[in-house]
């Protein structure tokens, strides 16, 4: 799997710019109904506690959302029904947010220039710190899941899950990754100060798709039997697979190697 990692500059609130939704109805199509089947797979495998939103671009509001969000953040969940994300800005780190709008801008430039038989391979993660219930910023990891478009192709309604995985991360910085099933390519962005520019100093470790799919599977605990039976494997594929992912990441054991890839992105 190829490997590269820009830097972008960070975004402030008021050059954020939110235009890139639908305007106009899709019709004959119930957004939860629509996302449920990936929703109802994400409880299955999410790695911590979470909680998820569907966001009506074309009115810029919450359409509807469910999971542990009084246990992330110091919000209750009927908070977020008809509401804007302003409240969901407010409770981010001020340093992180700012590269949150930036990693979102590219995203969607990125994902609107794509082709469509493109579009349904890649899947961007945005980790960066939120308040807890306690007022102290912990790690999230803010994954936009799936989309419904209008008829010119502009994204209508948004599906993301944001995963508490501060039990994981506990330091470093705000940075987004971007993974392509399509060419088996994984991107990594940073923030800085600056001019956008490539880097290229970090190099990962060439995993395949399969690879990471067996490495969600043992973020949410699953034994190599579990993990066969999932993925329809025999146990001594699986097993082979997990020695692989701890030999090209040079981790010793399932929970560093979790954790492993959670912090590049690969979760």
């Amino acid at each position: 799997m190829r490997n590269n990692k820009p830097i972008l500059t960070p975004v402030k609130r008021e050059d954020f710019k939110e235009n890139f939704g639908g305007n106009t109805a899709v019709e004959n199509i119930q957004p939860q109904e629509y996302f449920q089947p990936t929703i109802n797979l994400f409880k299955k495998l999410a790695v911590g506690k979470y909680f998820w939103f569907i966001a009506d671009t074309a009115k810029g509001i919450f359409h509807s959302s469910g999971g542990m969000l009084d246990k992330i953040l110091p919000i209750k969940g009927q908070d977020m029904a008809n509401n804007s994300p302003e409240f969901l800005f407010r409770n981010s780190h001020p340093d992180d947010i700012t590269r949150m709008f930036s990693f979102t801008n590219y995203w969607i430039l990125f994902f609107m220039g794509l082709p469509p038989e493109r579009k349904r391979h890649v899947h961007p993660t945005i980790y960066i710190r939120m308040l807890n219930p306690e007022q102290q910023y912990k790690w999230v990891m803010v994954q936009y899941a799936d989309n419904i478009t209008d008829a010119e192709g502009r994204i209508a309604y948004g599906l993301t899950f944001v995963t508490d995985i501060s039990h994981i991360k506990k330091d470093g910085a705000a940075m987004m990754s971007i993974l392509d099933s399509y060419d088996e390519s994984c991107q990594h962005f940073f923030c800085a100060d600056g001019n956008t520019f490539p880097d290229t100093s970090m190099v990962l470790p060439n995993v395949s798709n399969r690879e990471i799919e067996v490495l969600k599977y043992l973020a949410i605990g699953y034994s190599s039997k579990q993990i066969a039976a999932e993925l329809n494997i025999a146990v001594k594929t699986t097993d082979n697979h997990r020695q692989n992912l701890l030999r090209k990441t040079n981790t010793k054991s399932s929970g560093e190697l979790v954790a492993y890839g959670i912090n590049m992105g690969y979760i």
